[in-house]
């Protein structure tokens, strides 16, 4: 189902740019040199603005530790990045900001990406003035990187004479922006939804697997997003055909309902997943009659490396539906994997913070008992919306979602207690 929301372009309006970049000699201009740079986003989320306000640059290049900054541009490289380094660029006025990353990011090591994540948080968390763009670390752009670095540096003169004579001893590099500018973009957001009816009763219970596939970083052509939320959309698919073998499994009748959902704006504070909600609660659909008997939500938010963790808004009590999902789940681990623990990480919904720090806060306070399951551990995990998130641990990604998946199924089976899987027949060699 593909819905457009009208209000979508008033409560976000996405600003970013795929630019190129012309880096030009001066004063001879003997060269010019053309790079692509990918910009930093910019959005506006419940009235608030996030990312660089400014696009267009065409100023002279600068090293990252020259003594003036304001309005050049700072061409550094991803291994002098710093959160401090960034604060004291911005604070001082830096004209732009042009950083150059590897393009195989696996050659990077825990700490560079750890240091990363936390510069991408911080850069995130609000609006800034100076213009921030990425690029490759192309052997051409890092030549230039390395004479901008080595060159004599009239910044550094001792004497005016000094500094006259350094500028022309100087590349003297200017960067330069071309192309149109960014308009803000009326974005569609996409919900893909299915079901899976049981047989017997003519109303079920019934119970809700949901994911977002929103892919996220600081700028949007470089993010990826391969455990956040690539593994979920995955677990979900596999999920569903595993469901639908038993489903279809002769004489087998599950006792719940099952709906499925995909939604988009995950990472922009799961506004898809929001205004379906709104819209389905208040229609006579087929699948509002599903959400008036949803007795559980589980949303699958990366689950694709070490580690699994359901978050809930409060600690599940016995008899509770989130008490028999955790249950159901801790059952699945001893029967399929031992060695995987899954930990319980109540987390309050806080009503007056208009982000949402989970996917199913957004049901819970809609009185829909929800949990996320996930690796990380809290909501502002390190890492957890990031440019590196380019790979999963396979193994993982497969034991989890199995694990997930013979929970669901023992719940909507009502078996309990009983040393016997019910989906081992159904998993891929």
């Amino acid at each position: 189902m593909l819905e457009t929301l009208n209000d979508f372009s008033r409560s976000l309006g996405s600003v970013w740019g795929l630019l190129s970049i012309l880096v030009v000699c001066a004063p001879a201009a003997l060269a010019v040199h053309e790079f692509t740079a990918y910009r930093m986003n910019q959005y506006t989320l419940t009235g608030s603005e996030y990312g660089c306000k400014s696009n267009m640059v065409n100023f002279e290049a600068r090293a990252v530790n020259a003594n003036i900054v304001t309005r050049r541009c700072v061409l550094m490289s991803m291994g002098e990045i710093s959160v401090d380094r960034m604060k004291e660029l911005i604070e001082n006025k830096a004209g732009s900001i042009l950083i150059a990353i590897p393009e195989d990011p696996s050659s990077l090591t825990k700490d560079e990406i750890d240091n990363w994540n936390e510069v991408e948080e911080v850069l995130m968390e609000g609006a800034i003035d100076t213009s921030v763009y990425f690029t490759y670390q192309k052997p051409e752009l890092m030549s230039i990187y390395h004479e901008v670095r080595t060159a004599l540096n009239s910044d550094h003169a001792a004497t005016a004479a000094a500094a006259l004579g350094n500028v022309f001893h100087s590349n003297g590099y200017q960067i330069v922006t071309y192309g149109t500018a960014p308009a803000p973009a009326k974005s569609s957001l996409y919900t893909i939804q299915g079901k899976m009816l049981s047989q017997g009763r003519e109303t079920n219970p019934s119970i809700a697997i949901v994911a977002h596939f929103d892919s996220y970083g600081i700028a949007p052509h470089l993010a990826k997003s391969a455990n956040g939320n690539g593994s979920g959309v995955a677990a979900l698919l596999e999920i569903a055909r595993l469901l639908s073998k038993l489903y279809s499994k002769s004489g087998n009748t599950p006792k719940y309902d099952v709906l499925f959902l995909l939604s988009s704006g995950g990472k922009l504070n799961y506004l898809a997943s929001k205004t379906w909600l709104e819209k389905k609660l208040s229609s006579d659909s087929l699948e509002t009659v599903l959400l008036n008997e949803v007795e559980f939500v589980l949303c699958l938010d990366g689950i694709g490396n070490d580690g699994l963790h359901l978050h809930v808004s409060k600690q599940p009590k016995e008899g509770t539906a989130a008490h028999k999902m955790l249950t159901a789940i801790e059952e699945a681990v001893a029967l399929l994997n031992p060695n995987i623990s899954v930990n319980t990480v109540p987390k309050k919904v806080n009503l007056g913070n208009p982000l949402f720090a989970w996917h199913h806060e957004i049901f819970t306070v809609k009185r829909l008992s929800a949990a996320t399951i996930s690796n990380y551990p809290a909501y502002n995990s390190l890492g957890r919306l990031n440019t590196f998130d380019t790979s999963v641990d396979v193994e993982k990604l497969y034991a989890h979602t199995h694990i997930i998946a013979e929970g669901i199924a023992r719940y909507i089976s009502d078996l309990s207690n009983q040393s016997i899987t019910i989906l081992n027949d159904y998993l891929m060699p």
